[in-house]
């Protein structure tokens, strides 16, 4: 029985002290969102990260110079980030994708890039299922004016896109 109990109190601590015992942690920590198509204006990246060392990680990585100077951040709290990531129709195109860069295949686009520190994958998007997550996002992000004036600016877009291609 006493020898039950040490084995049963040494694995609780071996649990609690490798960090299971914690919250899940969230699967992405830096979504960037691009529009890719023909635009009559420019329209630039927004990063939406956790952390401003990861999103300046990112700006740098993927947008080099001239563009990266106007890349768009915004800092959320890891909570927000989460509410965007799994919005369903991301969470979805999210699980589906592979860390292989991808063409876009339609005009206009929507490139969303999700990643945790440096690993991340992305995903193209046609207008109208962009469309739909980007709308979603508006709900998550009313807090954040700048940012929520930029993801508008990817949706204008993607309308002034679709009207030039009828």
């Amino acid at each position: 029985m006493r020898a039950t109990l040490v084995f049963a109190a040494l694995l609780w601590l071996a649990w609690t002290s490798l960090g299971f015992a914690e919250g899940p942690r969230p699967n992405h920590t830096t979504l960037v969102v691009e529009f890719v198509g023909e635009m009559d204006r420019p329209v630039f990246p927004s990063v939406i990260s956790t952390s401003s060392e990861e999103a300046e990680w990112y700006k740098q990585q993927l947008f080099k110079e001239p563009i990266g100077v106007f890349v768009n951040v915004a800092i959320v709290p890891a909570s927000v980030l989460d509410e965007i990531t799994e919005l369903p129709l991301l969470r979805r195109a999210l699980e589906r994708a592979k860390p292989a860069e991808e063409e876009p295949k339609t005009t206009p686009t929507v490139r969303f890039l999700a990643g945790a520190g440096h690993d991340y994958v992305q995903i193209m998007l046609d207008a109208r299922t962009s469309m739909k997550i980007l709308l979603d996002i508006d709900k998550h992000v009313a807090k954040y004016p700048a940012l929520e004036s930029e993801i508008r600016e990817i949706e204008n877009c993607i309308e002034s896109a679709k009207m030039r291609h009828r």
